[in-house]
């Protein structure tokens, strides 16, 4: 198993970035406050030079600690669990953002081997207006080059906003994936198994980006996740929106819960559904899927046979009428406990989180929880 430094959304440990200009601005009024050290017995050449000197050091510590401070808060993308990597992709660019942090890096290297030059040539002059003058170049110097960063900043600025709304999951946690085309139901049936609050709305793509709820069955806490619908088209072909929960299948899913609707409300053809589950199949062969057929409280018992008869085998519910809502629960706690039988991670979370009493004797090679 991965050991990844971070499993909830590492983007939110991430602060107030300032922009370049308000970098700059705030630099250049503390150097004007820097209160001198001068002494009594030095010379006025003497302080003038301290003075000088200390607001092209303040000047240089203030943007080189904001530029770090904007470096450091961001997590070593190497570091990163899969799906927060793709969800960057998604919302902006990783291999952009590393190479601007390194533009970053690079610049504040520049302005502390600039400081260090003006410096020998501050102490090499006596005369006051040549200090005067060789701090007023540093300071134009110092903001040529740091305003360069703009644009970078600004785009960072603008990333990490979406990359916080990203919610935190667990990969410790069992995880069950809702999917299937838009309006099926999935956010209903997320708001009735879990403690997830999407918005439910009467049309298509209410949900715009993934939300996650968490369930306990018996002592273990499992996460369920709502995703944005998908449309049968073309991996390739996925908006943004789609991509989220191509990205919640491929890398946290640990069940798969796909919904059917053979309603007359239904968005897209049985056929396309059909397809559309069967691509993710294709695509991801080792998700563990559960289909389920929503609705059934506009369907006869007739058209419910005949819909299950062409999906498959799938379990019949209606959110509406919570008819068969309690059986696909019995079915994924089910499910729940062969995958924490099964899983090595699983297993070691139980070791860590459960109490002792819980855990299965020595002599036992299985774990057989009452969920």
């Amino acid at each position: 198993m991965n050991n990844f430094s971070q499993s909830r959304n590492p983007f939110r440990k991430i602060s107030y970035i300032s922009p370049i200009s308000e970098i700059i601005d705030n630099a250049f009024k503390r150097s004007k406050t820097t209160k001198s050290r001068a002494k009594k017995r030095m010379t006025r050449e003497e302080k003038i030079a301290i003075v000088e000197r200390d607001k092209i050091t303040t000047l240089s510590s203030e943007i080189i600690s904001k530029l770090d401070s904007i470096i450091n808060q961001f997590p070593w993308i190497e570091d990163l669990h899969p799906f927060y990597i793709e969800i960057c992709n998604l919302m902006g660019d990783v291999n952009k953002i590393k190479k601007i942090l390194g533009r970053l890096a690079g610049i504040s290297q520049q302005i502390r081997e600039m400081e260090k030059e003006q410096l020998v040539k501050l102490k090499q002059t006596r005369h006051p207006l040549e200090m005067a003058q060789i701090r007023r170049e540093t300071g134009g110097r110092f903001a040529s080059l740091v305003k360069k960063a703009s644009g970078d900043v600004k785009y960072l600025i603008k990333v990490i906003k979406k990359l916080k709304m990203v919610p935190d999951f667990d990969m410790m946690l069992p995880t069950i994936v809702i999917a299937g085309a838009p309006n099926v139901g999935k956010s209903s049936l997320v708001r009735e198994i879990s403690s997830g609050t999407p918005e439910v709305g009467e049309y298509p793509f209410t949900t715009k980006q993934i939300v996650f709820g968490h369930r306990d069955f018996g002592f273990m806490k499992v996460q369920v996740v709502d995703t944005p619908g998908l449309l049968d088209r073309p991996f390739s072909r996925r908006n943004v929106i789609e991509r989220q929960s191509i990205a919640s299948i491929q890398h946290i899913a640990d069940i798969t819960v796909f919904m059917f609707d053979y309603s007359k409300d239904t968005t897209i053809t049985p056929s396309e559904q059909i397809n559309l589950m069967n691509d993710i199949q294709n695509e991801f062969p080792n998700t563990e899927i559960i289909q389920v057929l929503n609705k059934i409280d506009l369907l006869s018992k007739e058209e419910t046979q005949k819909a299950q008869d062409f999906f498959g085998l799938s379990i019949p519910i209606s959110i509406e009428t919570k008819m068969g809502v309690d059986n696909l629960n019995l079915e994924l706690e089910r499910r729940i406990k062969e995958l924490i039988n099964s899983s090595e991670k699983f297993k070691e979370y139980f070791k860590i989180n459960i109490a002792e009493e819980f855990l299965p004797s020595k002599e036992d090679d299985t774990i057989n929880y009452e969920l």
